[in-house]
C-alpha cells in the first residue's frame, strides 16, 4: 500500500469540522482485523464501492464488541475503499475506548457507513482529547471470562502489544504463560489486573499491561473450575480427527470389580497391558494412541460403529457396570 504524505495533510492537524467526512469502520471480524492493524497486513481492508469512504475522507475503524475500541484513524489516500494514508498518532499504538466519545455510539455498533457531522466532530475530538490526556477503562479486574469483554480485551492487548512488549506483532506469539508459540488468532486474552487488588476503572495504559495474551489450556488454569473441565482442557487432542476435550486416559493394569467405584471419564483396558501401550481414546473416531503417537482407527473406518465388549477371561476385565466406557483393543 503506497502512501501520499506530501498530498495530504495528517489527520491529527484536521479539526473536525474541516474533514469532508469520516466513514465508520465497525468491523464484523473484531479478532481478523485487530490482528491486520496491529501486524500491518494488507488484510486491513474496507469494503469498496462508490458507496465506501473516497479520497480525504476520514475512516474511523472500530473493532470489539459494544463499547468496542477505536483501532485506527486513517485518511483516504485513493477513492472507494482502495488506499489509505495510515495516521500514527492515532495508530494501534493508542487505542481509544468508543463508548467515551459520545452518547449514543451504541446505534453505530456492528456497522460501517458515514457518521453525521456533528457525530464526526464528537468523534474526531474525542480521540484527539484521550490521545492527549489518556483514556480510562471501565472493565472490572479479572472479568476476562465475561464473553462482552473478551473481544475488548483480546483487542486491547493486540493493538497495545508493541507498547508493551516493544516489538511488532508476529502471527504467532509466545504464550505469557507456558511460552509455546501459538497463533494469536487462538490465543485468549487473561486479564491480570484481579491480582493487584484493584477494583473499579484503571487508565487504559495500566489495563492493557495487565492483559496478556495466552493458549486455551493455560487459560484453563488460570481460572477457578472444576477439575474435570481443567483435565479435559489439559487432555491432547486426537491426532485422527483432531477432537480436542473429548479424548479419555486410558487405565491398564486394574481389575474391575462390580462393586468397585470408577475414575469418571476415562476407560479400562484391562488387567494385561499391551506393548506398544496406547495412553489415549477419543470416543468421536474410536482411534487410540499414545502420547506424541500417530493415532489408528481401532475399528477402521466406520465411525458409526459403536465399540464391543471384550468377553470375559481370567485375568481380564469384564464390562463395567452402569454403562461405563471400556476401551477396546486392536485385534
Amino acid at each position: 500500500m503506497t502512501s501520499e504524505p506530501d498530498m495530504l495533510p495528517n489527520v491529527s492537524s484536521l479539526p473536525a469540522w474541516l474533514v469532508p467526512s469520516v466513514y465508520l469502520n465497525w468491523s464484523e471480524d473484531w479478532l481478523g482485523e485487530a490482528v491486520a492493524i496491529a501486524s500491518r497486513s494488507h488484510e486491513h481492508r474496507l469494503p469498496g464501492g462508490a458507496d465506501g469512504p473516497q479520497r480525504g475522507d476520514v475512516v474511523v475503524t472500530v473493532v470489539g464488541s459494544e463499547p468496542g475500541i477505536v483501532a485506527a484513524v486513517e485518511l483516504m489516500g485513493t477513492s472507494q475503499g482502495e488506499d489509505w494514508v495510515s495516521d500514527e498518532v492515532f495508530g494501534p499504538d493508542k487505542p481509544v475506548v468508543w463508548d467515551d466519545l459520545f452518547n449514543g455510539a451504541a446505534a453505530y455498533a456492528r456497522s460501517s457507513g458515514w457518521l453525521p457531522q456533528e457525530h464526526a466532530r464528537l468523534v474526531l475530538d474525542g480521540i484527539a482529547h484521550q490521545y492527549k490526556h489518556g483514556a480510562t477503562g471501565t472493565l472490572d479486574a479479572g472479568n476476562c471470562e465475561t464473553d462482552e469483554l473478551s473481544p475488548n480485551l483480546h483487542v486491547l492487548r493486540l493493538l497495545g502489544h508493541k507498547q508493551v512488549a516493544g516489538a511488532d506483532l508476529r502471527r504467532e506469539e509466545r504464550c505469557a504463560s507456558c511460552e509455546r508459540f501459538v497463533d494469536v488468532m487462538h490465543m485468549r486474552p487473561h486479564d491480570d489486573g484481579a491480582h493487584t487488588g484493584q477494583t473499579g476503572e484503571r487508565p487504559l495504559g495500566e489495563l492493557i499491561e495487565q492483559t496478556f495474551l495466552v493458549c486455551a489450556p493455560c487459560h484453563a488454569l488460570l481460572h477457578p473450575h472444576p477439575v474435570l473441565s481443567q483435565r479435559a482442557q489439559m487432555r491432547p487432542s486426537c491426532p485422527s480427527c483432531g477432537q480436542r476435550g473429548a479424548t479419555k486416559r486410558i487405565v491398564w493394569g486394574q481389575a474391575i470389580h462390580d462393586n468397585m467405584k470408577l475414575e469418571p471419564d476415562v476407560v479400562y483396558g484391562g488387567f494385561d497391558t499391551p506393548v506398544p501401550t496406547p495412553d489415549w481414546y477419543c470416543p468421536e473416531c474410536y482411534a487410540n494412541f499414545s502420547s506424541g503417537a500417530v493415532a489408528q482407527r481401532a475399528l477402521g473406518d466406520l465411525p458409526e460403529a459403536a465399540p464391543v465388549p471384550v468377553p470375559v477371561s481370567a485375568g481380564a476385565i469384564g464390562t463395567p457396570p452402569n454403562g461405563e466406557d471400556l476401551w477396546i483393543p486392536e485385534v
